[in-house]
C-alpha cells in the first residue's frame, strides 16, 4: 500500500511540474495515440466497407430466401388447401353421382322386375286358359266316350233282359232318348 501512495505523489507532482504531464508519466505518446486512431478509423471503414456490408448484404439475401421460401411454403400450403378441397367436392360428387346411378339401376331392376312379373302372369294365365280350353275339350270328349259306352252298355243290358235283338238304328234311337232323358235331369 505504501508503493501505491508513492506512485500516486509522484503522479501528482509530475502534472503540478508541468513538462508533459501525467500522459508522459503514464508513458502515452500523442502522436502515436493519432497514428493509432486514425489506423483504427481506416480499420473500420475497410472492415465495414469489405466485411460488413457485404456481411449485411449475405445476411439481407438469406433473411429474403427464408422470406421466399416461407412465402412458397404458404403458398404451398393454400394450393394443397386448395386442391384438397377440390378433390373433397370432386369426391362428393362422384359420391353423389354413384347413389344417382344405383337408385337408377334400383328403379330399373324394379321396372324389370314388374316387367317379368306381368310377363310371368300372362304367360300363367293363357297355360292356365289353355289347361281349361284342352280340360273342357278332353271333358267333352270324355262326355261323348261316355255317352257312346253307356249306350253300347245300355243296349247290351237292354237286349238282354228283352232277349231280342234289335237293329242298329233302333238301337241308336233308343240311346239318344236315353241320354236326352239323362241330360234333362
Amino acid at each position: 500500500m505504501n508503493l501505491l501512495l508513492t506512485r500516486w505523489s509522484d503522479l501528482l507532482a509530475a502534472s503540478e511540474g508541468g513538462e508533459g504531464g501525467i500522459l508522459e508519466l503514464l508513458g502515452i505518446d500523442f502522436n502515436i495515440m493519432l497514428i493509432q486512431a486514425i489506423g483504427f478509423l481506416l480499420l473500420l471503414w475497410l472492415v465495414t466497407k469489405f466485411f460488413w456490408k457485404p456481411l449485411g448484404a449475405m445476411l439481407e439475401q438469406r433473411r429474403q430466401d427464408i422470406n421466399a421460401t416461407y412465402d412458397k411454403i404458404e403458398a404451398d400450403r393454400q394450393e394443397m388447401e386448395r386442391l384438397r378441397t377440390e378433390y373433397e367436392a370432386r369426391l362428393n360428387q362422384i359420391e353423389a353421382e354413384a347413389r344417382e346411378r344405383i337408385q337408377q339401376a334400383l328403379g330399373e331392376a324394379q321396372q324389370l322386375r314388374e316387367q317379368i312379373l306381368a310377363d310371368a302372369r300372362r304367360q300363367a294365365d293363357e297355360v292356365l286358359a289353355r289347361a281349361q280350353e284342352q280340360a273342357k275339350l278332353e271333358r267333352e270328349k270324355l262326355l261323348t266316350e261316355l255317352q257312346t259306352y253307356v249306350a253300347d252298355l245300355t243296349i247290351a243290358t237292354t237286349s238282354r233282359l228283352l232277349r231280342e235283338s234289335l237293329d242298329d238304328a233302333r238301337h241308336r234311337r233308343l240311346v239318344n232318348e236315353f241320354i236326352q232323358n239323362a241330360e234333362v235331369r
